[in-house]
């Protein structure tokens, strides 16, 4: 299996789950996943300022949701 298809997969599902989101919803959504889509476009992207993006930058009722549902990240490290 190919990381471009299991990316593709990924999209997709995310594509289905966004579609059943409220405007409330898709926008938390979109401030979790901001700097991930972010960075994919972030050699092509010119003339915006860069702005640090940090845990601070969620919105405060989704940074406490993560932290009472016990989310979080593993397997980031390049190593």
């Amino acid at each position: 299996m190919h990381d471009h298809d299991v990316a593709d997969r990924l999209l997709a599902k995310l594509r289905r789950f966004t579609a059943e989101l409220d405007e409330d919803e898709r926008a938390m959504l979109g401030a979790l996943l901001a700097p991930g889509v972010a960075k994919a476009y972030e050699p092509e992207v010119t003339g915006f300022e860069v702005v640090e993006w940090g845990p601070a930058s969620l919105p405060g009722a989704l940074a406490q949701a993560l932290r009472d549902g016990g989310v979080g990240v593993t397997g980031l490290d390049a190593d």
